[in-house]
């Protein structure tokens, strides 16, 4: 089973990359499910990352249940043993690992555009991006690295599935 796991930091555009890399695959009637991990571990108290890890695994075992042998998801990847439990949750023997990145003050930009100005949980997401961020330029076995702030959504689908052709099409 081959993974693509699109990480970076809240506001590097995970999302617009999962829907346009998805839009993607379509087009060219690539077999493949997506799960943004932000959508399956929606929760208070915030999961922990066990608890991701292990909300994505139930996510995508009913997808592998119809067939499928591509993923493609996003999340916050914290450690390269993050990673790992990650890509071990899904049952990944090959993947390709995509770090989002923009400048910080474009981060907190995004996000501040895109969530309610009440939303209870908009401090929280706000403390933890530059920690996230930093830690993300750390880590190690990214084969792509894409500046959200200089590439389009497409754009960045089209630089990922050129990166693995042999299972992205494109």
């Amino acid at each position: 089973m081959f993974a693509v796991v699109v990480t970076g930091a809240p506001g590097a555009g995970k999302t617009a990359c999962l829907i346009a890399l998805t839009d993607a695959l379509i087009d060219d009637e690539v077999r493949h499910a997506t799960i943004d991990v932000d959508e399956v571990a929606w929760a208070y108290p915030y999961p922990t990352t066990e608890e991701r890890v292990a909300l994505l695994g139930a996510a995508w075992e009913a997808h592998r249940g119809a067939s499928h042998d591509l993923l493609v998801f996003g999340e916050v990847v914290e450690s390269p043993e993050h990673l790992t439990e990650l890509l071990t949750a899904v049952g990944a023997d090959d993947h390709l690992l995509v770090r989002l990145e923009a400048p910080r003050a474009l981060l907190r930009q995004r996000i501040l555009a895109r969530e309610p100005t009440d939303w209870s949980g908009i401090d929280h997401l706000l403390e933890q991006t530059g920690r996230w961020a930093a830690a993300l330029e750390q880590l190690d076995g990214v084969h792509v690295t894409v500046d959200t702030a200089r590439m389009s959504p497409n754009e960045t689908a089209a630089r990922i599935r050129a990166a693995r052709p042999d299972k992205l099409g494109g």
